[in-house]
């Protein structure tokens, strides 16, 4: 399986919590998709599927990512704390806010992919 780390995420994700969390959490973090993630809606993108994620680090956090399902892929799409101030406490499909925040994010990747702007890792 293969960690796909788009520009988009590294800047927008990651940067502003990397006193938190390092793209090894990450990676750590990915390999137990099949044991503890939970899908939701693939909100249109027919490729793949969104799912959600407990990273656990030195800080508690969720990360949404979208696993390709042909291509043994996984692309992370938000990073937030656990207690994110903008988001909240529910990185879920069903608060209009972290809805608004992974559509935005999707539409990023998918573009970063499309530009090759991006790196891929083994997890």
């Amino acid at each position: 399986m293969f960690l796909i780390l788009t520009d988009s995420f590294l800047k927008r994700e990651l940067k502003p919590l990397k006193k938190y969390y390092t793209v090894e959490d990450i990676k750590k973090t990915t390999k137990k998709i099949s044991r503890s993630s939970i899908r939701l809606s693939n909100l249109g993108y027919k490729e793949g599927e969104l799912m959600k994620l407990r990273i656990t680090s030195r800080t508690v956090g969720r990360i949404i990512v979208y696993v390709y399902k042909r291509k043994d892929l996984v692309v992370p799409v938000v990073l937030r704390l656990k207690k994110d101030k903008i988001i909240g406490e529910n990185l879920a499909l069903n608060n209009t806010k972290a809805k608004s925040v992974i559509l935005d994010m999707m539409d990023r990747i998918m573009n970063d992919i499309n530009n090759n702007d991006y790196i891929k890792e083994i997890i």
